[in-house]
């Protein structure tokens, strides 16, 4: 239920914002986050920009999540969505945990990059990931792609289904976290992620870093990720202590480019990267980022139109 009154709600204010002139072209379906996460206002400015492209009437928001929306853009029930570059590339492949392969998956364009990390109150008894056994970790809701990494991790580093795993959305996450109901959060929040700069001003924190052995394994596994640190800067979070070595890996917008063509692929990578003032204020990791960054390719496909855009701009040779 939430769901479709996300997407109406959503539909209903972007509609009202597109011009009038706009309502012959062609409809489009968006497959976002959650409310409350911060990948619901990226699709958001990202949609007010791409509904003034000629061609395009309306964009229609449907809330999901990074592993479903790869399916509902591989099966054509949306036109493009937003998600990671490891779930695009198994999407594409077939791999676990989807269950057929799906070749119309294409990379629009890149966006911010999120970094896997597990967050504890300062004081807390649990130094390493192993000691995460026992205790009640969230790991982002079903269906995200975090709950599949988090558990491929847990199986990787020996304590596969002994965490108490909660799957709450992230801002609930966080509140049952300062009240002590939760021992920690595996999350992968972009560079600058406003839930846990709150948490940090509120409460110290540390992170837990990720095995050696483990992240060694990541890498050579799923090209899609890059050895990375979180924060970039330890600056943004007040009251975190520490920065760790992770994975990393990139946020992408997909598109079915059997419903998105070569030209209209073009005319919205354009838009995008022309107005990327407009995007930016949706999200702070934004900010750390150039239009160039949008070329950014990691283990996807990008489709046509958007790569004769980026070699116009002369980002991709």
């Amino acid at each position: 239920m939430f769901g479709v009154r996300g997407a109406i709600l959503a539909s209903a204010i972007l509609l009202s914002a597109a011009p009038a002139s706009a309502q012959s072209g062609q409809n489009l379906t968006f497959a976002t986050g959650r409310q409350g996460g911060y990948q619901y206002p990226i699709t958001v400015a990202l949609a007010q920009v791409m509904e003034k492209v000629p061609g395009v009437a309306r964009i229609t928001l449907q809330p999901g999540g990074g592993t479903g929306n790869v399916i509902a853009v591989g099966m054509g029930k949306a036109a493009l969505g937003i998600t990671y570059t490891p779930d695009t590339r198994l999407g594409i492949e077939g791999q676990a945990p989807y269950k057929q392969k799906l070749p119309s998956l294409v990379q629009l364009f890149a966006l911010n990059p999120s970094k896997a990390v597990v967050i504890v109150p300062q004081d807390s008894p649990v130094k390493a990931f192993k000691d995460l056994a026992g205790k009640k970790v969230n790991s982002g809701p079903v269906g995200f792609s975090i709950t599949t990494l988090s558990r491929k991790v847990y199986a990787m580093a020996g304590i596969a289904k002994k965490v108490d795993e909660s799957h709450l959305e992230v801002s609930d996450a966080v509140e049952q976290f300062k009240d002590g109901h939760l021992d920690a959060l595996f999350y992968a929040p972009s560079d600058w992620y406003a839930p846990y700069v709150d948490l940090s001003l509120s409460r110290k924190i540390r992170l837990v870093p990720l095995p050696e052995e483990v992240i060694e394994k990541l890498l050579k596994e799923e090209p899609g990720y890059y050895r990375t640190k979180f924060p970039v800067q330890k600056d943004l979070y007040k009251g975190l202590s520490n920065q760790v070595e992770t994975i990393g890996y990139f946020t992408n917008i997909i598109a079915n480019k059997d419903k998105i063509d070569d030209q209209l692929a073009y005319n919205l990578t354009k838009a995008v990267a022309e107005n990327w003032e407009k995007v930016q204020g949706s999200e702070p990791s934004l900010k750390l980022l150039e239009p160039k960054d949008l070329a950014l390719q990691a283990g996807v496909p990008i489709h046509p139109g958007s790569l004769r855009y980026f070699k116009e701009r002369g980002w991709v040779k």
